[in-house]
């Protein structure tokens, strides 16, 4: 038993041994292996970014009151005047006229402006012409005297002078987002002029 027992171990000694061996070691004595050493990582965090905050500019848009009341700028026409516009409004051109002319106001631009609004719906442009003039002679900012004399000159299939109109209706509100601008502005649009 002896014998085997010694054999056994060798047997085992030399299987210890090879690897020792095998990686360029000159020693009988098996070498231990290297411990292993564990690595720890670390998960990187996100870098933290600050980003500045404007300060938020608040603009005002500021109508002038020439755009915004034409009453306190002319005058208040009073209840006849609204019923002539509502006539107007209600494509009641003939009744129209006769209502701003019984308000026996005739330098008033709005009263010839409505006038030259109701002749041109008529279809009668030329007869128009000389209220719009009328309307811009005794107030050059009265924005709807232009955008009225615009829609003349489109009826004439005069676009340049309409977009002059339309420039003109810029340049007096002070943006393109004023009323007689936008409707003016469409129905350039809609001509194709």
């Amino acid at each position: 038993m002896t014998v085997i027992r010694s054999t056994t171990l060798l047997v085992i000694l030399s299987l210890a041994a090879a690897p020792a061996f095998a990686a360029g070691g000159t020693s009988s004595a098996p070498t231990p292996a290297p411990a292993a050493q564990a690595t720890i990582v670390k998960p990187k965090k996100p870098p933290i970014v600050v980003k500045a905050i404007a300060p938020v500019k608040t603009t005002i848009a500021v109508v002038a009151p020439i755009v915004d009341d034409w009453a306190k700028t002319f005058g208040d026409l009073g209840p006849a005047y609204i019923a002539a516009v509502k006539l107007a409004k209600a494509n009641k051109y003939p009744e129209t006229i006769k209502a701003m002319q019984a308000l026996d106001k005739p330098d008033d631009p709005r009263v010839n402006n409505w006038i030259g609004y109701a002749l041109r719906k008529l279809g009668k442009v030329d007869e128009a012409m000389p209220y719009y003039d009328k309307a811009l002679k005794a107030a050059p900012n009265f924005t709807p005297a232009h955008e009225y004399l615009g829609e003349a000159y489109i009826q004439m299939k005069d676009g340049v002078k309409a977009k002059d109109q339309l420039a003109q209706i810029e340049k007096l509100c002070g943006n393109k987002t004023c009323e007689e601008y936008k409707d003016l502005s469409a129905a350039i649009v809609t001509a194709k002029l």
